[in-house]
């Protein structure tokens, strides 16, 4: 987490944070304290020579610097000028130079030492600054903002373009970004790219070693906000948990295409993947972390030496989000899980290798998990010194409260298994099942297509007809007949006695 806090201020400066509509007259002094002021409030120490102009301030010889002692690491961007020009309608124009240098000193304990340049340009950049000194708008515009890998260095040995590069690249971009200081700092973000293309490749000579990554992506946006407190320490981990830390955000992108490539001693395999719509969300704040991400129209396909055979795969969705308490508390606290992997689909080539005659249905298969509950975490997760307890001691780091299955589809091969239901848990009662908290609830379960897919499995040679016996008592102890031709249902529960027991009967 305080990667992504470094690195999304180093992105909020080299995208020149950026204004809307004027407000109030603003001064050029006052938006470079403003800006400086900000790169303050994400760690960063900032250094320049002030010069006042008949039309604002030239700002000279800046230097951005923001050290991690704990992995020994510093990053350093300067910039040789910014002028800022007042107007004349209360608002300041900002104007950065072409290229600015981005160097990455870092050496962690037991590590190598790594040392890079980077390299940060535009084209046609435009910002203008408008507001009041409390709370600023920064817009702008450029035709294009790139960053490219310009030198690496690996313990003490130089590593040219030929043999490692880096280059990210965004078209036609718009922004704004606005800080309020009312209580400690709010900022929020809004940048658009009709494009992006990113290009990365490695070549061992030594070993012939090499690896090639390239792709793009339209329509890309990024969104956010967050809240600062008075005194928030980017570098305390702890800060990200109390004090009133807030940090909201969204991402995407349509049309992502990538190709990649690695060779070694075997040779050389490569594949592409390709995916209609990404979309990424985060929420966090001092209780809790939220997490979605989803995909549509997603495909991969690879080919190489080592792969016995080209793969070639499809999903129309998938998905994935969690939500997770990370401060410690007396009460329990909501917690999510859920998982989405839908109409996934391989290629016949796939299939005729354990299924030659197309007996099994090549529907596309589906598997989805919903999970909602309440847990009582006992330490805050960016504690680390509670952290390093856990470890040495072995103690537990929360108690499971209540747990949901609010859907659980899995469908396949011409089966559909589904399910629901809830358990509450008592954890004072930790000996009825062995050390677990005592459930109580209920959970059912439906299950189609089950008999002739064991069926449709012996005849292919793939199950023997003794397993496929055990299989089908094992489904008739906890199961009963559906409402509809081969399909079977269950109802499982737990009662406050502890018992189990199937569709009523005491099975434990």
């Amino acid at each position: 987490m305080r990667r992504i806090t470094r690195l999304s201020s180093c992105s909020a400066l080299a995208l020149a944070l950026a204004g809307g509509p004027a407000f109030a007259d603003l001064t050029a002094e006052q938006v470079w304290d403003g800006l400086e002021s900000a790169m303050q409030g994400f760690g960063y120490s900032v250094a320049a020579t002030e010069t006042a102009t008949s039309s604002g301030l030239d700002v000279t010889d800046v230097v951005l610097r923001i050290v991690a002692p704990e992995e020994n690491s510093t990053v350093e961007v300067t910039m040789e000028s910014i002028a800022l020009v007042e107007r004349g309608d209360g608002s300041v124009s900002m104007t950065f130079p072409a290229t600015v240098p981005i160097t990455i000193d870092a050496a962690p304990e037991g590590e190598e030492a790594v040392n890079m340049a980077l390299t940060y340009t535009n084209d046609g950049l435009e910002v203008v600054v408008s507001g009041d000194p409390g709370n600023m708008t920064y817009a702008y515009n450029a035709n294009q903002l790139a960053i490219s890998l310009a030198e690496l260095t690996v313990d003490g040995t130089a590593i040219g373009r030929e043999e490692a590069r880096f280059d990210f690249v965004m078209d036609d971009v718009t922004g704004t970004t606005i800080t309020a200081t009312a209580q400690g700092t709010q900022i929020t973000q809004n940048v658009q790219a009709a494009a992006a293309s990113y290009d990365m490749a490695f070549n061992d000579p030594e070993t012939d070693e090499a690896g090639l990554v390239s792709g793009g992506m339209s329509a890309l946006f990024v969104s956010s906000a967050a809240n600062l407190p008075e005194g928030f320490d980017p570098n305390d981990p702890q800060s990200l948990a109390a004090g009133g830390f807030s940090a909201t955000g969204a991402m995407g992108y349509d049309n992502g295409e990538m190709q990649f490539a690695a060779t070694d001693s075997a040779g050389t395999s490569s594949g592409t993947t390709q995916s209609g719509t990404v979309r990424l969300e985060f929420a966090m704040d001092g209780s809790a972390l939220r997490y979605d991400v989803a995909a549509t129209d997603q495909a991969f396909s690879l080919s190489g030496p080592e792969v016995p055979l080209p793969i070639n795969v499809s999903m129309a969705e998938s998905a994935f989000k969690m939500t997770a308490p990370i401060s410690r508390s007396d009460a329990p606290q909501d917690m999510a899980l859920g998982l989405t992997l839908r109409g996934f689909e391989m290629s016949d080539l796939l299939w005729n290798v354990f299924d030659p005659g197309a007996a099994l249905p090549r529907d596309p298969a589906t598997i989805a998990l919903d999970l909602t509950g309440q847990v009582t975490p006992f330490v805050n997760l960016f504690d680390p010194e509670a952290m390093a307890r856990l470890d040495s001691t072995g103690d537990v780091p929360g108690q499971l409260n209540a747990l949901t299955l609010n859907d659980l589809t899995i469908e396949a091969a011409g089966a559909k298994l589904g399910g629901s239901g809830s358990f509450t848990f008592d954890n004072d009662d930790l000996q009825t099942f062995g050390g677990f908290p005592r459930p109580n609830g209920e959970v059912n379960l439906t299950l189609e297509g089950a008999n002739t897919l064991i069926d449709k499995l012996i005849a292919m040679g793939l199950l023997t007809s003794e397993d496929a016996m055990g299989a089908r008592m094992m489904m008739s102890m906890f199961a009963v007949p559906g409402d509809s031709p081969d399909s079977l249902k269950s109802s499982l529960t737990v009662n406050e006695e502890g018992h189990v027991l199937a569709n009523g009967m005491r099975i434990q």
